[in-house]
């Protein structure tokens, strides 16, 4: 049970109170976190997933739930006891020391910002469905206008309308799991041959090590957990409602993986998916449901909508936090307006992001999958800089820091996650595409790393 104290707030290593909390309700909270998960990595992506696993893609699925909830947990566990703008970032720095801190930083802003132009480009090409003689830069732009205006809105009518978009996702993804459910008990039996369930060779076609090499992709699809920890700031009681957020959050987004992926598995064959086209789509053609189809169309669009407007408000906060502590200009900090807006870091996000989809119309195709792919390795060196940061934090904390997050399953989860990353993030250096984002990946990296060198040197980094 929860103590009934106050939670402390933290900005660096000072402690100060939470004047600028407006109160997002546990439910909203979970709302942002869902809507910062479930988008077009999953809905159009996963089939690249199913192309290098086959039907096993369900255990990997249940595989990358379970390494989601061990960080989920240990990144909520600090959270909540040290609420603070930027939460996993500083809490980095707190326990790990600057460096880490402004590698786990900039990490996630440059992750999010290749994210954000990504699902531009993806919304841009979905919704030609609808409007096939509009040129792709025009339909991207605007989406990416619409997503940056959102943004603009206070936090409060932010998480409303996240809500709003996370409860058509996963409303599609129940009426998929429903509509696919009951094809399958009418029939009595998978509409594929042979069953993924008839044996070894059906269940894993390539083996152990498809399955493990598909990882890259479900971490991937299940990397936008930050969101929620980012938003915590504003929760209305942070010790009650982020514990309660993160487990709704958890445990929808792993049914509706997992519970999506064994449906498909039954109604189409793994072997003829297009990865060019959502699998969910295909499917609901071969069960000749082609209203489903074109609806399904229409959702990928507004989850990667909403994953878009959850990343951008999660890069402002990032943003918000290096400013704080010396490690991004100071004016990126400074608030305008009647509703507070960090209006310099919501034009650096929206100008970085309108940058980034511009560059998928002048770099050569594989190139600019090349950088969208090194975010995927982010995110498997935040997590595992995120379960560093808990392991010393159980070591370091202090006597009424108590709230521990019961996802995470304390020293011995955290450790074994960490060599799961390890064995994940090796195995996927097999495929070669995969390979080619490590290297941007560790390019990159070497650039912050040496940005940091320079900003230490100049003596610009001072605490805020």
């Amino acid at each position: 049970m929860l103590k009934q104290r106050k939670a402390r707030v933290f900005t660096g290593e000072r402690e100060r109170q939470p004047k600028h909390l407006k109160g997002i309700s546990a439910f909203s909270l979970a709302g942002v976190g869902i809507g910062g998960v479930v988008g077009a990595g999953f809905l159009l992506g996963s089939g690249l997933a199913v192309q290098q696993a086959g039907p096993s893609v369900v255990l990997a699925f249940l595989l990358g739930g379970l390494v989601m909830m061990q960080v989920l947990g240990a990144m909520t566990s600090v959270a909540v006891n040290r609420v603070v703008p930027g939460s996993f970032r500083v809490h980095t720095e707190q326990m790990l020391g600057r460096y880490s801190g402004f590698l786990m930083g900039w990490m996630a802003f440059a992750s999010g910002i290749l994210g954000l132009g990504s699902e531009a480009l993806a919304m841009g090409i979905f919704s030609r469905y609808w409007l096939p003689g509009m040129p792709l830069a025009i339909l991207a732009t605007v989406f990416m206008l619409v997503v940056i205006g959102i943004n603009a809105f206070d936090v409060k009518n932010f998480s409303k309308i996240e809500t709003w978009m996370t409860v058509v996702k996963v409303g599609a993804l129940l009426a998929f799991i429903l509509l696919g459910g009951f094809a399958i008990l009418t029939a009595g039996k998978a509409l594929v041959s042979p069953s993924p369930i008839a044996g070894f060779g059906a269940m894993f076609p390539k083996g152990w090590s498809g399955m493990l090499e598909s990882m890259l992709i479900v971490i991937f699809c299940y990397s936008g957990i930050g969101a929620v920890a980012m938003a915590g700031t504003e929760a209305r009681d942070p010790e009650r409602d982020i514990p309660k957020a993160t487990w709704y959050m958890a445990i929808a987004v792993i049914f509706l993986y997992v519970a999506a992926m064994a449906v498909l598995m039954f109604v189409t064959p793994w072997s003829g998916v297009d990865v060019k086209e959502s699998p969910f789509v295909q499917a609901f053609d071969s069960l000749r449901l082609g209203w489903a189809s074109t609806g399904m169309n229409l959702i990928i669009l507004i989850a990667a909508f909403s994953v878009m407007a959850a990343t951008y408000f999660a890069c402002m906060q990032m943003l918000v936090s290096l400013s704080e502590a010396g490690e991004a200009p100071k004016f990126c900090a400074k608030k305008s307006g009647k509703l507070g807006l960090y209006r310099i870091a919501w034009l650096i996000v929206g100008g970085a992001g309108l940058l980034i989809m511009g560059l998928s119309f002048v770099l050569p195709p594989k190139l600019f999958h090349y950088l969208v792919a090194a975010s995927s390795y982010f995110s498997f060196a935040m997590w595992a800089l995120n379960l560093l940061t808990y392991l010393v934090w159980l070591k370091k904390r202090e006597t009424e820091e108590t709230h521990h997050s019961a996802l995470v399953f304390g020293r011995p989860g955290a450790y074994l996650t960490l060599a799961a990353i390890a064995v994940l993030a090796g195995m996927s250096l097999r495929v070669a595409d995969f390979r080619m984002g490590f290297y941007v990946a560790a390019g990159l990296t070497l650039v912050i790393t040496a940005a940091y060198w320079v900003w230490a040197r100049m003596g610009l980094a001072k605490r805020a």
